[in-house]
């Protein structure tokens, strides 16, 4: 299988201007059934969303980006709001969004993330990831292989959570 280098934001629409960060005073009084995404996920539920159809979240700062005990990046689709401890991308007419995920997943990031007390993965540090992409038809195959399998894997750990209870 052939491949080409880019560089992250070679194949990529960058939304971090779009984010507003909401206190916890604020969400308090503004709860409701909109997704509020943090750097590791949901972290509350708000009255209103910012953004709303399928988005790469790729964790900004924290702990897991060094451990990486999660996941730092997500596939998010439908209506959410995000803080400012996320950065938000969808793939360009080079690259699929879930298959960003799963590579971004895959890759050591070691290199690009600075602090030590607090590790952080900057807008220019994520923009100057190299990828190796395939074409664009090979990733959506590749990502439609994964999904299958992310699939079974859920299935099974309902059936062990059903098994233990």
């Amino acid at each position: 299988m052939e491949t080409k280098k880019y560089r992250f934001d070679e194949v990529t629409i960058n939304f971090d201007k779009k984010r507003i960060p909401l206190s916890s005073a604020q969400r308090e009084k503004r709860q409701g059934t909109f997704r509020y995404y943090g750097a590791q996920g949901v972290i509350d539920h708000v009255d209103d969303y910012i953004y709303d159809g399928t988005y790469l979240l790729i964790a900004e700062d924290g702990e897991n980006l060094k451990s990486k005990k999660q996941n730092i990046a997500q596939v998010v689709d439908g209506q959410f709001w995000v803080n400012n401890h996320a950065h938000i991308v969808q793939g360009n007419e080079q690259s699929d969004t879930r298959f960003l995920c799963y590579l971004i997943n895959s890759m050591d990031l070691s290199g690009y993330v600075t602090g030590s007390a607090q590790p952080k993965l900057s807008q220019a540090n994520l923009n100057a990831i190299t990828l190796s992409l395939p074409t664009l038809v090979e990733q959506k195959r590749i990502v439609e292989y994964l999904y299958m399998l992310d699939q079974k894997i859920d299935v099974n750990r309902q059936i062990n959570d059903n098994l233990a209870a």
